[in-house]
């Protein structure tokens, strides 16, 4: 009897501590005005390899060698519908970084650091494409971008590339408000032996947030060029429906922020 009352008090004891435990996290999400389906708001990140690139775009030496196999890869933040990215970023708890064991391309007649300023009228000349820059939607001016197999226009802006002749990921849309905090991009600018990029108090953002253009609510935030082995690190702010947001972090969340491990690519 004694047995079963001690377990009984056990039981209550659990329950309580749970029930404790449970009330004290529901205060927390209140506090930061986030609901269990923003903790979920965050899907995952894609990583497509867009293009991979063959002998010809190697013997284009003009504006910086491009090396044969090297591989164009593009970078989606994928929410739940009613989401917006607002912020991309790094701070001295959660570093953000691109990393490659070769080094990344930079082509020195794009003259572009970010998708918003990549030239549509000279995206098909020599491998101005393949440029590595940072963004928030814009894979070129006035046009975001989107992963290929949601591509289904059939119609190219990349008109020197077979294989991205019926699908470039390129769509027509209206670009957000681009803004650049505390980032050093001279990375992304005629720099031939860029191997790390990296800020622990920067960030890329859209002012009032941005959405995918197609229901999926993709957001493209970076392309890179590479023929070595990419890693990365980053960290992202997420608007909610209700005018709150949420950061998840690649590692080690603090307060509100929440621990998303597709934030980590190795």
């Amino acid at each position: 009897m004694v047995k079963m009352i001690f377990g009984y008090a056990c039981v209550i004891y659990v329950i309580l501590i749970s029930a404790n435990s449970l009330l004290i996290a529901q205060n927390k999400l209140n506090d930061y005005l986030i609901t269990h389906d923003d903790s979920l708001a965050l899907e995952k990140i894609i990583v497509e390899k867009y293009y991979v690139a063959d002998s010809i775009d190697n013997k284009d030496t003009s504006a910086n060698a491009l090396p044969k196999n090297s591989i164009t890869y593009r970078i989606f933040v994928d929410m739940k519908p009613g989401y917006k990215l607002q912020m991309v970023y790094g701070d001295k708890k959660h570093e953000l970084f691109f990393e490659t064991t070769t080094k990344f391309y930079n082509n020195n007649d794009a003259d572009a650091i970010t998708g918003f300023n990549v030239d549509l009228k000279k995206i098909s000349t020599g491998n101005i494409a393949l440029d590595s820059w940072i963004t928030l939607g814009a894979a070129c001016r006035g046009f975001t971008g989107i992963p290929r197999e949601e591509d289904t226009s059939r119609l190219s802006l990349i008109t020197n590339r077979s294989s991205l002749a019926k699908s470039d990921g390129l769509t027509k849309a209206v670009l957000p408000d681009f803004q650049l905090y505390n980032l050093d991009l001279t990375f992304f600018n005629n720099d031939s032996t860029a191997k790390r990029f990296s800020t622990i108090n920067g960030a890329w953002a859209a002012l009032g947030g941005v959405v995918g253009p197609t229901p999926e609510n993709r957001v493209l935030i970076a392309q890179l060029t590479t023929n070595g082995k990419l890693t990365f690190q980053i960290n992202v702010q997420i608007g909610t429906p209700t005018k709150g947001y949420v950061k998840f972090v690649a590692g080690k969340p603090e307060d509100s922020e929440i621990m998303f491990d597709g934030l980590n690519y190795k």
